[in-house]
């Protein structure tokens, strides 16, 4: 007779593991940056290229930390301001 297992058990050991397959990766090159900013990648390159979004670049290639692109954003939001 099989051994009973826990589903508890076997659940949270396992969510981890697929925690990490499922998360968006860190390192974006322009058309999945853009897909995330809703932008044309055209436009997010040439704000990259001119030093006006976060980006870092290796060889040729362009790449966007996920994190530092949205706070950027975050950074630029407008909107009702708290009075001083």
């Amino acid at each position: 007779m099989p051994a009973q297992i826990d589903l508890h058990e076997f659940a949270a050991a396992l969510a981890p593991l697929i925690a990490e397959h499922t998360q968006p990766p860190s390192l974006l090159d322009g058309d999945q940056a853009a897909e995330l900013l809703q932008v044309p990648a055209s436009w997010l390159m040439r704000e990259a290229r001119a030093g006006r979004a976060p980006s870092v670049q290796l060889g040729h290639y362009r790449r966007f930390n996920r994190d530092a692109l949205l706070a950027w954003v975050n950074a630029r939001s407008t909107g009702p301001r708290a009075s001083r």
